[in-house]
Parts: C-alpha cells; sequence; structure tokens
C-alpha cells in the first residue's frame, strides 16, 4: 500500500491517516461505492495526502 501511495505522489502516512479516519465512518454501509474515494489515484483525496508538484 506504501508504494501504491508513493506511486501516485501521495505522502503515505497522511494517506494512512487519511483512510484510518474515514474508513470507520463507513462501516455500517451497505453501498460500498465510498472506496472508490479512497483509493490512491482518486482526485477527491484531500491536498494534505498528495506530495507537492513540482513545475
Amino acid at each position: 500500500m506504501a508504494e501504491t501511495a508513493k506511486a501516485n505522489n501521495l505522502k503515505p502516512y497522511h494517506y494512512f491517516k487519511y483512510l484510518l479516519q474515514q474508513i470507520p465512518q463507513h462501516m455500517s454501509d451497505k453501498d460500498t461505492s465510498f472506496i472508490d474515494k479512497l483509493l490512491p489515484w482518486s482526485e477527491d483525496l484531500p491536498e494534505e495526502c498528495k506530495k507537492a508538484t513540482q513545475s
């Protein structure tokens, strides 16, 4: 998971922290579509999870 996060220009610590905050909020959901927003290539991830892009 860490390598996939890195490959998608994420900061692994911040990404894992975000996942651990978000997943428990959906434990009783029958609809699992929220998972798509948590994947490392999702554009819906917060900026704090993303590495700064160099221009």
